[in-house]
């Protein structure tokens, strides 16, 4: 089976610096649209650093919440996340989960060894997003407007377009 392993911020949905409430989640445009047809081919990860928990500006549990929420938001619109993993931990504490370590993407293959790594992605709006694929031997995907990359894409209309036609 393949997988999309998904950044949260700035990917799946909007980028607001660091949320600490499920009320500021908002979609980025063709993200339900493109997991609902995704979701077919592929199982659906999100994997986030989220460092705001390490700075003190939102609890474990917050973060919890905030997660719980996307999850029922995407439910309501069909789409079913096999899980969501983040790194709570500040950059400097060099820790072993923090994207582009491989920690969170080995946890998930332990959970589900069915996934092909080659015949997956993971897909992002930062360079961490791609390092990360080419460390666990999967295909990066830059979602936004930084030049020199070869998977580069506006929307994610463009990347449900590329990915659907992969298959």
């Amino acid at each position: 089976m393949r997988a999309l392993f998904l950044d949260r911020d700035g990917t799946v949905i909007k980028e607001q610096g660091y949320i600490n409430s499920p009320e500021f989640i908002r979609f980025k445009k063709g993200v339900i649209k493109g997991l609902q047809a995704l979701q077919e081919h592929f199982y659906l990860f999100i994997v986030t650093n989220q460092s705001g928990v390490k700075r003190g500006w939102l609890s474990f549990d917050r973060m919890n919440s905030i997660n719980r929420t996307l999850r029922l938001y995407l439910a309501w619109n069909k789409i079913f996340l096999k899980d969501i993993f983040f790194c709570p931990h500040h950059p400097k504490e060099r820790c072993g989960c923090r994207k582009p370590a491989v920690y969170m993407i080995k946890r998930i293959l332990k959970s589900y060894p069915d996934i092909e790594i080659s015949k997956s992605f993971v897909i992002g709006d930062k360079l961490t997003d791609i390092v990360l694929a080419r460390n666990v031997g999967a295909t990066g995907i830059l979602l936004g407007e930084t030049p020199d990359r070869v998977l580069q894409f506006s929307s994610f209309y463009g990347i449900t377009s590329y990915l659907l036609h992969q298959l």
